[in-house]
Protein backbone atom coordinates (compact mmCIF):
# COMPACT_ATOMS: atom_id res chain seq x y z
CA UNK A 1 0.00 0.00 0.00
CA UNK A 2 1.16 3.63 -1.05
CA UNK A 3 -0.56 6.40 -0.04
CA UNK A 4 0.60 10.02 -1.50
CA UNK A 5 -0.84 13.39 -1.36
CA UNK A 6 -2.96 14.72 -4.18
CA UNK A 7 -1.06 15.87 -6.76
CA UNK A 8 -3.76 18.95 -6.88
CA UNK A 9 -5.71 20.96 -5.14
CA UNK A 10 -8.27 23.48 -5.44
CA UNK A 11 -8.33 27.03 -4.67
CA UNK A 12 -10.77 26.07 -0.94
CA UNK A 13 -7.80 23.95 -0.25
CA UNK A 14 -4.97 26.29 -0.44
CA UNK A 15 -7.03 28.66 1.53
CA UNK A 16 -7.86 26.24 4.38
CA UNK A 17 -3.75 26.07 4.72
CA UNK A 18 -3.25 29.95 4.32
CA UNK A 19 -6.44 31.05 6.89
CA UNK A 20 -6.61 27.50 8.96
CA UNK A 21 -10.27 27.64 10.66
CA UNK A 22 -11.70 30.45 9.01
CA UNK A 23 -14.24 30.79 6.61
CA UNK A 24 -12.69 32.61 3.75
CA UNK A 25 -14.25 33.91 0.33
CA UNK A 26 -11.83 35.06 -2.87
CA UNK A 27 -10.56 37.92 -1.86
CA UNK A 28 -7.20 36.18 0.15
CA UNK A 29 -6.39 34.34 -2.57
CA UNK A 30 -6.19 36.82 -4.98
CA UNK A 31 -3.88 38.71 -2.36
CA UNK A 32 -1.67 35.13 -2.78
CA UNK A 33 -1.46 35.80 -7.10
CA UNK A 34 -0.71 38.98 -6.67
CA UNK A 35 1.91 38.73 -4.14
CA UNK A 36 3.05 35.49 -6.85
CA UNK A 37 2.75 33.23 -4.13
CA UNK A 38 0.49 31.26 -5.99
CA UNK A 39 0.54 29.44 -9.20
CA UNK A 40 -1.70 30.07 -12.20
CA UNK A 41 -3.25 26.75 -12.02
CA UNK A 42 -4.91 24.15 -14.71
CA UNK A 43 -8.51 25.09 -15.71
CA UNK A 44 -10.80 22.39 -16.02
CA UNK A 45 -14.66 23.00 -17.94
CA UNK A 46 -17.23 21.22 -15.99
CA UNK A 47 -20.12 19.69 -18.58
CA UNK A 48 -23.21 17.54 -18.03
CA UNK A 49 -23.39 14.48 -19.76
CA UNK A 50 -25.40 16.15 -22.81
CA UNK A 51 -22.46 18.42 -23.12
CA UNK A 52 -24.27 21.58 -20.94
CA UNK A 53 -21.75 23.68 -19.70
CA UNK A 54 -22.09 24.08 -15.61
CA UNK A 55 -18.89 25.53 -14.38
CA UNK A 56 -15.58 25.39 -14.00
CA UNK A 57 -12.67 23.73 -11.09
CA UNK A 58 -8.96 25.48 -10.99
CA UNK A 59 -7.02 22.90 -9.59
CA UNK A 60 -3.27 23.56 -8.49
CA UNK A 61 -0.23 21.89 -7.53
CA UNK A 62 0.36 20.90 -4.27
CA UNK A 63 3.10 23.12 -3.58
CA UNK A 64 0.91 25.74 -3.76
CA UNK A 65 -0.60 24.83 -0.03
CA UNK A 66 3.25 24.94 1.26
CA UNK A 67 3.59 28.27 -0.90
CA UNK A 68 0.53 29.67 1.22
CA UNK A 69 1.87 28.39 4.35
CA UNK A 70 5.05 30.30 3.78
CA UNK A 71 3.32 32.93 2.22
CA UNK A 72 1.40 33.50 5.90
CA UNK A 73 4.44 32.90 8.32
CA UNK A 74 6.69 35.74 6.51
CA UNK A 75 8.75 33.77 4.41
CA UNK A 76 7.88 35.97 1.48
CA UNK A 77 10.90 34.67 -0.93
CA UNK A 78 9.83 30.91 -0.08
CA UNK A 79 6.29 31.51 -1.20
CA UNK A 80 7.46 33.35 -4.44
CA UNK A 81 9.93 30.13 -5.11
CA UNK A 82 7.58 27.47 -4.10
CA UNK A 83 4.93 29.19 -6.36
CA UNK A 84 7.02 29.41 -8.84
CA UNK A 85 7.87 25.94 -8.98
CA UNK A 86 4.46 24.42 -8.64
CA UNK A 87 3.76 26.47 -11.57
CA UNK A 88 6.38 24.36 -13.65
CA UNK A 89 5.11 21.64 -12.54
CA UNK A 90 1.40 21.92 -13.91
CA UNK A 91 2.95 22.19 -17.40
CA UNK A 92 4.91 18.75 -17.02
CA UNK A 93 3.43 16.05 -19.31
CA UNK A 94 2.42 14.40 -16.07
CA UNK A 95 0.54 17.27 -15.28
CA UNK A 96 -1.29 17.21 -18.25
CA UNK A 97 -1.79 13.45 -18.07
CA UNK A 98 -3.69 13.93 -14.91
CA UNK A 99 -5.42 17.60 -15.92
CA UNK A 100 -7.19 14.88 -18.57
CA UNK A 101 -8.30 12.74 -16.07
CA UNK A 102 -9.97 15.52 -14.12
CA UNK A 103 -11.43 16.65 -17.11
CA UNK A 104 -12.71 13.10 -18.42
CA UNK A 105 -14.47 13.26 -14.77
CA UNK A 106 -15.70 17.06 -15.61
CA UNK A 107 -17.04 15.92 -18.80
CA UNK A 108 -20.32 13.89 -17.83
CA UNK A 109 -21.69 15.43 -14.73
CA UNK A 110 -25.39 14.65 -13.66
CA UNK A 111 -27.21 17.88 -13.70
CA UNK A 112 -28.18 17.10 -10.07
CA UNK A 113 -25.22 16.18 -7.97
CA UNK A 114 -27.95 14.27 -5.50
CA UNK A 115 -29.63 12.73 -8.38
CA UNK A 116 -29.17 9.03 -9.10
CA UNK A 117 -27.61 9.92 -12.09
CA UNK A 118 -24.65 11.23 -10.14
CA UNK A 119 -21.37 9.13 -9.29
CA UNK A 120 -21.76 7.25 -6.02
CA UNK A 121 -18.83 8.54 -4.81
CA UNK A 122 -19.92 12.00 -5.08
CA UNK A 123 -22.79 11.09 -3.74
CA UNK A 124 -21.28 10.03 -0.52
CA UNK A 125 -19.08 12.67 -0.40
CA UNK A 126 -21.50 15.31 -0.22
CA UNK A 127 -23.70 13.51 2.27
CA UNK A 128 -20.81 13.54 4.51
CA UNK A 129 -20.15 16.90 4.24
CA UNK A 130 -23.93 17.82 4.31
CA UNK A 131 -23.76 16.75 8.04
CA UNK A 132 -21.00 19.38 9.09
CA UNK A 133 -21.60 22.19 7.03
CA UNK A 134 -20.95 25.85 8.31
CA UNK A 135 -22.69 27.51 5.08
CA UNK A 136 -25.45 24.89 4.04
CA UNK A 137 -25.13 22.77 0.96
CA UNK A 138 -22.83 24.40 -1.72
CA UNK A 139 -23.19 21.56 -4.18
CA UNK A 140 -21.63 22.87 -7.26
CA UNK A 141 -18.43 24.39 -4.43
CA UNK A 142 -18.48 20.63 -3.13
CA UNK A 143 -18.66 19.31 -6.39
CA UNK A 144 -15.54 21.07 -7.59
CA UNK A 145 -13.83 19.77 -4.64
CA UNK A 146 -14.67 16.18 -5.05
CA UNK A 147 -13.40 16.45 -9.17
CA UNK A 148 -10.32 17.29 -8.20
CA UNK A 149 -9.68 14.31 -5.80
CA UNK A 150 -8.04 10.80 -6.46
CA UNK A 151 -11.39 9.55 -5.69
CA UNK A 152 -12.90 11.39 -8.87
CA UNK A 153 -10.05 10.16 -11.32
CA UNK A 154 -8.24 7.71 -10.18
CA UNK A 155 -10.65 5.39 -11.84
CA UNK A 156 -9.52 4.37 -15.46
CA UNK A 157 -6.14 4.48 -17.43
CA UNK A 158 -4.61 3.11 -13.81
CA UNK A 159 -0.99 2.52 -14.54
CA UNK A 160 -0.47 5.93 -16.70
CA UNK A 161 -2.09 7.78 -13.72
CA UNK A 162 0.02 6.08 -11.45
CA UNK A 163 3.38 6.90 -13.03
CA UNK A 164 2.10 10.28 -13.47
CA UNK A 165 1.35 10.64 -9.59
CA UNK A 166 4.23 9.29 -8.26
CA UNK A 167 6.89 11.18 -10.83
CA UNK A 168 4.37 14.90 -9.30
CA UNK A 169 4.91 13.61 -6.15
CA UNK A 170 9.01 13.25 -6.37
CA UNK A 171 8.79 16.53 -7.80
CA UNK A 172 7.14 18.40 -5.29
CA UNK A 173 9.50 16.59 -2.32
CA UNK A 174 12.48 17.62 -4.29
CA UNK A 175 11.27 20.97 -3.91
CA UNK A 176 10.40 20.95 -0.78
CA UNK A 177 13.62 19.64 -0.04
CA UNK A 178 15.28 22.18 -1.66
CA UNK A 179 13.31 25.18 -0.88
CA UNK A 180 11.98 24.71 2.99
CA UNK A 181 15.31 22.34 3.54
CA UNK A 182 14.54 21.91 8.00
CA UNK A 183 12.16 24.81 7.92
CA UNK A 184 8.90 23.48 7.46
CA UNK A 185 6.60 23.76 10.51
CA UNK A 186 4.19 21.14 9.29
CA UNK A 187 4.19 17.71 8.99
CA UNK A 188 1.94 15.09 7.04
CA UNK A 189 0.53 11.14 8.38
CA UNK A 190 -0.65 9.23 5.34
CA UNK A 191 -3.11 6.66 6.76
CA UNK A 192 -6.19 4.91 5.33
CA UNK A 193 -9.44 4.68 7.45
CA UNK A 194 -9.53 1.03 8.77
CA UNK A 195 -11.36 1.28 11.57
CA UNK A 196 -14.54 3.81 12.51
CA UNK A 197 -16.87 4.13 14.70
CA UNK A 198 -19.01 7.36 15.51
CA UNK A 199 -16.46 8.89 17.91
CA UNK A 200 -13.04 8.18 16.51
CA UNK A 201 -11.53 7.19 13.37
CA UNK A 202 -8.57 4.63 13.45
CA UNK A 203 -6.31 5.79 10.61
CA UNK A 204 -3.23 2.81 9.22
CA UNK A 205 0.02 3.81 7.98
CA UNK A 206 1.92 1.91 4.93
CA UNK A 207 4.09 1.19 7.76
CA UNK A 208 1.80 -0.05 9.88
CA UNK A 209 1.61 2.96 12.65
CA UNK A 210 -1.71 4.02 13.16
CA UNK A 211 -3.50 7.06 14.57
CA UNK A 212 -6.50 7.92 16.47
CA UNK A 213 -8.67 10.80 14.92
CA UNK A 214 -12.11 12.39 15.91
CA UNK A 215 -14.89 11.05 13.13
CA UNK A 216 -16.09 14.76 13.20
CA UNK A 217 -12.99 16.05 11.44
CA UNK A 218 -13.76 13.36 8.81
CA UNK A 219 -16.85 13.84 8.40
CA UNK A 220 -16.43 17.88 7.74
CA UNK A 221 -13.77 17.27 4.85
CA UNK A 222 -16.12 13.90 3.79
CA UNK A 223 -13.68 11.63 4.70
CA UNK A 224 -15.24 9.43 6.73
CA UNK A 225 -15.42 6.07 4.78
CA UNK A 226 -13.73 2.92 5.56
CA UNK A 227 -10.84 2.66 2.78
CA UNK A 228 -10.49 6.28 2.61
CA UNK A 229 -6.98 7.73 1.76
CA UNK A 230 -6.20 10.47 4.02
CA UNK A 231 -3.29 13.13 5.11
CA UNK A 232 -3.31 14.78 8.15
CA UNK A 233 -1.83 17.91 8.29
CA UNK A 234 -0.51 19.05 11.54
CA UNK A 235 1.35 22.17 11.76
CA UNK A 236 2.84 24.16 15.36
CA UNK A 237 1.54 28.19 15.19
CA UNK A 238 3.99 30.42 16.14
CA UNK A 239 1.77 31.36 18.98
CA UNK A 240 1.31 28.21 20.32
CA UNK A 241 -0.83 25.55 19.68
CA UNK A 242 -1.46 23.52 16.91
CA UNK A 243 -3.79 22.55 14.57
CA UNK A 244 -5.00 19.35 12.44
CA UNK A 245 -7.02 19.05 8.78
CA UNK A 246 -7.72 16.35 7.32
CA UNK A 247 -7.49 15.81 3.42
CA UNK A 248 -7.95 13.48 0.95
CA UNK A 249 -4.90 11.36 -0.25
CA UNK A 250 -4.13 9.00 -3.05
CA UNK A 251 -4.32 5.36 -2.49
CA UNK A 252 -1.84 3.70 -5.31
CA UNK A 253 -1.91 0.29 -4.16
CA UNK A 254 -5.06 -1.88 -3.32
CA UNK A 255 -4.93 -2.68 0.63
CA UNK A 256 -3.87 -6.04 2.02
CA UNK A 257 -7.40 -8.93 1.75
CA UNK A 258 -8.77 -8.61 4.66
CA UNK A 259 -10.01 -11.91 6.38
CA UNK A 260 -13.88 -10.68 6.44
CA UNK A 261 -15.77 -7.06 6.53
CA UNK A 262 -14.95 -5.08 9.02
CA UNK A 263 -16.56 -5.64 12.63
CA UNK A 264 -19.07 -2.80 11.86
CA UNK A 265 -20.26 -3.91 8.45
CA UNK A 266 -20.20 -7.81 9.19
CA UNK A 267 -23.65 -9.02 9.53
CA UNK A 268 -24.05 -11.07 12.79
CA UNK A 269 -25.64 -14.64 12.97
CA UNK A 270 -29.41 -15.14 13.71
CA UNK A 271 -28.91 -15.20 17.10
CA UNK A 272 -26.93 -11.61 17.16
CA UNK A 273 -23.62 -12.92 17.64
CA UNK A 274 -20.69 -12.26 15.48
CA UNK A 275 -18.54 -15.38 14.37
CA UNK A 276 -14.79 -15.34 16.57
CA UNK A 277 -13.29 -16.10 12.48
CA UNK A 278 -14.49 -13.23 11.04
CA UNK A 279 -12.39 -10.62 13.09
CA UNK A 280 -8.39 -9.73 12.78
CA UNK A 281 -6.50 -9.04 15.94
CA UNK A 282 -7.05 -5.47 15.00
CA UNK A 283 -10.78 -5.77 14.76
CA UNK A 284 -11.03 -7.31 17.84
CA UNK A 285 -8.85 -5.38 19.91
CA UNK A 286 -11.35 -2.28 18.43
CA UNK A 287 -14.83 -3.81 19.38
CA UNK A 288 -13.07 -4.79 22.79
CA UNK A 289 -12.73 -1.44 23.12
CA UNK A 290 -16.42 -0.37 22.22
CA UNK A 291 -17.80 -2.95 24.20
CA UNK A 292 -16.29 -1.33 27.34
CA UNK A 293 -17.84 1.74 26.69
CA UNK A 294 -20.34 2.55 29.23
CA UNK A 295 -23.67 3.45 27.02
CA UNK A 296 -24.47 7.09 26.49
CA UNK A 297 -27.58 7.02 25.42
CA UNK A 298 -30.47 9.54 26.82
CA UNK A 299 -33.89 8.77 25.94
CA UNK A 300 -35.44 11.45 24.81
CA UNK A 301 -39.23 10.39 25.59
CA UNK A 302 -40.54 7.73 27.76
CA UNK A 303 -39.21 3.98 26.92
CA UNK A 304 -42.66 1.65 26.62
CA UNK A 305 -42.65 -1.02 29.32
CA UNK A 306 -43.95 -4.90 28.81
Amino acid sequence: MRVLEEPFVTREAILSVYRPGELTTERPFRTLRKQRAASSGLPVIIRTSLGQVTGRVHVYNALNADAARAYRLGRVNAAHELAARAGEIEKSPPARVVQRAIAAVAGRMPVEPLSNEAPAGLRRYLSLRRRSSWRGLDTSGLTREWIASSGAWLTTDWDELVEAVVTLNRHAEEARAEILADASTATTFFGVVQRMDHVAAELEAPDGQTLLVPRDDLDRQGLAAIGQAVSLLREVLPGGGSYCLPMPAVALDALAPRPALPVWETESRDDGSIPASALSTADAEWLGKELAREPTATPAAPLPVT
